[in-house]
């Protein structure tokens, strides 16, 4: 395993050994045991403790697997999503994937963040939240979708 010092960071080339695994594990022992104190402490959820850190911290990922969220959006919107193909609707499983590449041509700069968004909301639907902490989530989303459609209108 080589190991470039790159500023105060080092970059772990390779395949790492046992004792960085172990290291790593007792790490994420302590770091789990950290968000569960902070969420228990603001009665914040989890997930958000963990967003909230990346936020503060200008660190952004995006892990959102855009296919899985058309999905959803399908299953949530089928008949809208199937009147993208018109009279042309082909058998079987590549009607999905038909209607998504249908979707992607007509929001070419947005179909990722509607998607990301959509799966923002579904997230949201079913965390348990107070209602202070729902209304907070709405109102922060509300301001997103927002910022979203104004461009467009």
């Amino acid at each position: 395993m080589d190991v470039d010092d790159q500023g105060d960071v080092p970059t772990v080339k390779g395949r790492r050994q046992g004792a960085a695994n172990a290291l790593l594990q007792e790490g994420f022992m302590r770091l789990e045991t950290v968000i569960r104190e902070v969420s228990h402490n603001t009665s914040i959820p989890t997930h958000q403790v963990i967003a909230l850190w990346h936020k503060s911290n200008g660190r952004s990922f995006n892990n959102v697997n855009h296919w899985n969220a058309y999905s959803s959006y399908f299953k949530a919107n089928p008949q809208q999503e199937l009147k993208r193909l018109g009279d042309k609707a082909p058998e079987g499983a590549t009607v999905r994937r038909n209607c998504y590449e249908l979707f992607k041509h007509e929001y070419p700069d947005s179909w990722q963040t509607i998607l990301e968004y959509h799966e923002e909301a579904t997230v949201l639907m079913g965390a348990p939240q107070t209602v202070a902490m729902r209304a907070q989530e709405f109102h922060k989303f509300g301001k997103k979708v927002s910022a979203m459609v104004r461009p467009l209108l």
